[in-house]
Parts: C-alpha cells; structure tokens; sequence
C-alpha cells in the first residue's frame, strides 16, 4: 500500500511540474511552486526528487515512456504486416505527440534559446538508436536490397515527422492524424521504389553512416542493436527448435530492441529477457555478449534510475 502511495504521489508531482513548464517553462519554475499546487511542503517534494534535474529526468522518461510502450505493444502485434505496423505507429507517435504539445513547445522554445549542449544527455545520444531501429525496420520493409540507403531514407522520414509535427502544433486540425499515418508509409514506398529501381550512388555512404551511428552511440565497439541482429538472425536458422519456443525467444528478443530504445531502460526487464534467453544454446554467445556489454549507454542508463 506504501509503494501505491508513493507511486501515487510521484506521478501527481510530474503531472502537476508538466502542468507549470507547459506554461512558463521549466527554467522559471520554481520547486516551491510545484510544492505549493500540489498541496504539499517543499521538504516533502525532496523527499521524492532530490533535485529540479531529476525531476526533469523523471518527467522525460515519463514522455518517453508513455509514447514507447504502445509502440512496443504494435511492434509485437503479431496479426499485422510490417508495412502495417509502421503505419500504425506513425499515428501513434503523432498522437501522443499531440497530447503533449504543449509542454513540448514550451521545451523546444527553452531548448533552443540554451542550445544543444545543455539538452539531456539521452537526447543528445537518441539518434543513434533510432538509426540502427531504421535501419532494421528498412530491412525488414524492403529487403537488404534498400539497407545502402538508409541514411537517406531516415533523414527524409526524420523530415516528413518533423513536418507533421509542425502542421499539428500549428494549424490545428489541417489533416487528420490517421490520413498522415497514410502519408508517411505511402511516401516512404514512393522513394524505396525509386531508389531500388534507379541504383543510384547513396547520399551518405555506408561508412559515413556506420561513423555517424557509433558518435552518437558514444562508443566506437559493437552496440546492442547488432547483437540483437545477430540474435534473430542465429534463433531463424537454428535446427530441432519448437515453433513454440522460438516464438518465445523472438519476443524476448524483441522486447530486448524495444528496451534499448528507451533513454533510461529499465533494469529489471532488460536482465529479464536476458535470463528467458538463458536457455537457448543458439544465443548462449550473444547473451553473454548483451550481458558483458549492455553498451555504455546500457550500463549508464540502467545505474542512474
């Protein structure tokens, strides 16, 4: 019951610090006044944050979280073609995008008036992930065929995001979410058609691309995306394996994926896939591999929640 209440009260507190930064932003928030419309003494919010920057923190991995966990939930749908999917998670990104547009904007305004080098440090890091997520996400759309272009492909799909984003936070309501969604695979379609049948010089190299992923991984060794290739790839050419068991283990695998996303993944189910795959000789290496490693950004993640 104590750890309901808890959970309680933490919640509340960043609800009601979205509520305040969304209007005058964080910067000029203070804990005081968070205290104060949450009916509490500033002692007992320390209690719970001990500082302005974690409850920052905590805040962001409460967006992050929010929008990630359905994402997750269509990546494992098991009913639905790939293409599908992706269409299905475009939509629900932009919409809870748009239900947090508010303290967005409030967050992209002070963002930009600091610069870069003050936003957290998991957003500073996230492009490297989601390049590696793109990349596999190509793959699986298009065949190994399109995997030259994937830096074109995720800086034009990173544009018509962003420009969604802006049609949505600016002109409320001037095409309806659902027909974006429509767009963006149609779109993506239209230029994976075009590249594969023209064959021409990719824009961005694939050593470019390999260079850019590992600066904005922050490490030059292999990250948890290739072990986890490495994993799918190994569990779909295994012998005398039960369709039940590597049905199994492909979900683990890919709630593994899915975790390492996240800018502060959670500990306890990224260890928890970890020992469902325990048992499959077939990964026995990559395992070991995901557990020695983790990546830095893994490792740093974890300890800090």
């Amino acid at each position: 019951m104590a750890a309901d209440k808890n959970a309680t009260k933490k919640e509340q507190i960043i609800k009601t610090a979205m509520q305040l930064f969304a209007v005058k932003g964080s910067s000029s928030t203070s804990m005081q006044e968070i205290a104060e419309l949450c009916g509490i003494s500033k002692g007992s919010l320390y209690l719970v944050f001990k500082s302005k920057e974690e409850l920052e923190r905590s805040i962001y991995i409460n967006c992050f979280r929010m929008i990630h966990d359905p994402l997750m939930q269509e990546e494992l749908e098991g009913t639905r073609t790939p293409r599908e999917k992706l269409r299905n998670q475009v939509e629900i990104l932009l919409h809870h995008l748009y239900e947090l547009r508010e303290f967005l904007q409030r967050q992209v305004q002070e963002l930009a008036g600091k610069g870069m080098a003050d936003a957290p440090e998991w957003l500073r890091k996230i492009n490297g992930p989601l390049l590696n997520w793109s990349r596999s996400k190509l793959e699986t759309l298009y065949g190994k065929e399109i995997l030259p272009y994937t830096g074109e492909l995720f800086l034009i799909g990173h544009g018509m995001i962003n420009s969604y984003i802006w049609a949505l936070f600016n002109h409320d309501s001037i095409v309806a979410i659902p027909r974006l969604a429509d767009h963006f695979v149609d779109l993506l379609d239209i230029v994976a058609a075009g590249l594969l049948a023209g064959r021409p010089g990719p824009l961005i190299s694939p050593s470019a691309l390999e260079s850019w992923m590992e600066h904005h991984e922050g490490t030059s060794h292999r990250n948890p995306f290739q072990i986890i290739k490495q994993m799918k790839a190994a569990l779909s050419s295994a012998e005398g394996l039960d369709p039940q068991s590597a049905e199994d283990a492909l979900e683990s695998i890919e709630i593994l994926e899915s975790e390492v996303l996240l800018p502060y993944p959670r500990k306890a189910i990224f260890q928890g896939m970890l020992a469902n795959l325990q048992g499959y000789s077939v990964l026995r290496q990559e395992v070991e591999d995901l557990k020695k490693l983790g990546s830095l950004h893994m490792h740093n993640a974890c300890s800090s929640q």
